[in-house]
């Protein structure tokens, strides 16, 4: 198992390395402002009205990094985006913010996205 975890690592490293920096879900919070890639499994989502929440690093409220994807952008998605990631391993690609204390990026295209 830790041969074939270490063999993924290494394959999303060289995937990423190019044009991003490849970071751990429990280190965003010292990315607020940057682009990063991060990879992580998907815990918990949820569909709201406007928008659609992916929590990489744990469920909610202990999550380490949300994925917003706002109702506008959702149309781009095959499918709805909080059922079509739930329980995969995911890199997402984008600028971390920060809202109301909690770490996240804003997706607006579904190639930010890779399931992993």
């Amino acid at each position: 198992m830790k041969k074939l975890t270490l063999l993924f690592l290494l394959i999303t490293i060289s995937y990423f390395a190019k044009s991003q920096n490849l970071v751990l879900a429990k280190d965003a919070a010292q990315y607020i402002g940057k682009t990063v890639t991060i990879c992580d499994s998907v815990y918990s989502t949820k569909a709201l009205d406007k928008l659609s929440l992916i929590n990489l690093g744990g469920a909610y409220p202990k999550e380490l990094i949300t994925i917003v994807i706002n109702k506008e952008d959702q149309s781009k998605f095959p499918s709805e985006p909080s059922s079509m990631f739930m329980g995969n391993k995911i890199c997402v690609t984008g600028l971390v913010t920060e809202f109301k204390g909690k770490r996240q990026i804003v997706v607006t295209d579904p190639k930010q996205i890779v399931v992993k």
